[in-house]
Order: C-alpha cells, then sequence, then structure tokens
C-alpha cells in the first residue's frame, strides 16, 4: 500500500476544520473557503442565526447573520456604516443604514475587501508557505489593515522562521483585549491549519 498523502484529525466543534500539512507553495495564493468562513464568524460573532449590536449609548440592535455575513446595514462602534463582513459602506455601495442585503451581495463585498489583503501578501511574502499559514495572515491583515500593518507582518514572516511565528502572531497589533483571543485564533490557523473561530 502506497503511503498516505497526509492525514487530518476529525474535529466535530462547530466553526472549525483542521488542514492536513503538505507542501509549502510560491506565491500567487488566494485566501482558501475555510478562511473566509474563520473571518467571518470572528467578523459577526456566528455562523447562523442573529447577532446583538452594541451602540455607544448602550442601547442595541439584533441583526441577522447568515453564513457569517451580517445582513443589516448598521452602525459600528465608532459610528460607520457597516454591513455584511465588517465592510464599512462606502457611498459607491448605495446602501443605507438599516437596509438588509443578501447573502450573495455581502459575499460580493467580502471578495473585494479580500483582495486588498490578498494582494498586499502576494506582493510582499517572498518565502513558500502552507495555505493554512497564507490564510492566518489573511485573517491577521484583513484585521489590522492591509496597509503598514502587512509590511510589517510580511517583515517579520519573510525571516523564514516558521516556528516562532505563532508567538509574534499573539500580540499583533492587539490594541483592545477582545483582539487578543482572535490572535490566539489565528495564531493556531498558521501553526497547526485549525480553523477555530468558536469564541
Amino acid at each position: 500500500m502506497p503511503n498516505a498523502y497526509g492525514s487530518t484529525t476529525i474535529n466535530s466543534a462547530s466553526n472549525s476544520y483542521i488542514g492536513a500539512p503538505g507542501n509549502r507553495h510560491d506565491r500567487p495564493w488566494r485566501a482558501s473557503g475555510r478562511i473566509k468562513t474563520f473571518i467571518a464568524v470572528w467578523e459577526s460573532g456566528r455562523l447562523e442565526g442573529t447577532t446583538r449590536i452594541f451602540h455607544p449609548d448602550q442601547t442595541h440592535i439584533d441583526a441577522p447573520v447568515s453564513n457569517g455575513m451580517i445582513l443589516l446595514v448598521y452602525r459600528d462602534d465608532r459610528g460607520n456604516p457597516t454591513v455584511g463582513c465588517g465592510h464599512l459602506v462606502v457611498p459607491e455601495d448605495n446602501l443605507q443604514v438599516g437596509q438588509t442585503i443578501a447573502v450573495a451581495h455581502a459575499t460580493a463585498l467580502l471578495e473585494n475587501d479580500l483582495r486588498r489583503t490578498e494582494n498586499a501578501i502576494n506582493r510582499n511574502i517572498n518565502i513558500p508557505l502552507h495555505q493554512y499559514e497564507y490564510d492566518a495572515m489573511v485573517s491577521i491583515l484583513f484585521n489590522a489593515g492591509s496597509g503598514n500593518a502587512a509590511i510589517e507582518m510580511t517583515r517579520r514572516v519573510n525571516h523564514a522562521d516558521y516556528e516562532n511565528i505563532s508567538t509574534y502572531i499573539t500580540t499583533f497589533h492587539c490594541r483592545n483585549p477582545r483582539l487578543h483571543r482572535r490572535r490566539l485564533s489565528e495564531a493556531r490557523v498558521f501553526a497547526q491549519g485549525i480553523y477555530d473561530a468558536s469564541h
């Protein structure tokens, strides 16, 4: 019988996936469906149902969530109109606070927003990566920004210190305590290929 190419562990926890390791690949990379779901769950708090969005005045709204996408245009904690997977609404979107959008529309907004992050990583990373290492970077930089944060992160990753980068990730751009749990989860994606967005 031929040798196995890889193995995986069955994990029945909701919102998680354990990827099988393989060879590292050179660019260009694209975000996997697993990391898109992971990001959506971190951004919305759940994969399906409703999520409670709090306003600075302590009032709240309950917004519908499908595929991890918040389908109601709402104001984020800074007062910015937001929808889908943390998409900041711009005038060209022709969306108003209180409007509900389709999952397909929210997904298209996410794909467009992710493109900037993917391009920043593909432009700046000069070493091979496993898909899950790349995916972890996508999640981190989607959250932290694809400008200076991308430059900082990619410089560190380009040192090819694969074993220690996950420790670095746990403190990367953690300005508030809520982000620390997300960074721990992203570090597990980078180090082990475990896509567990439960929180």
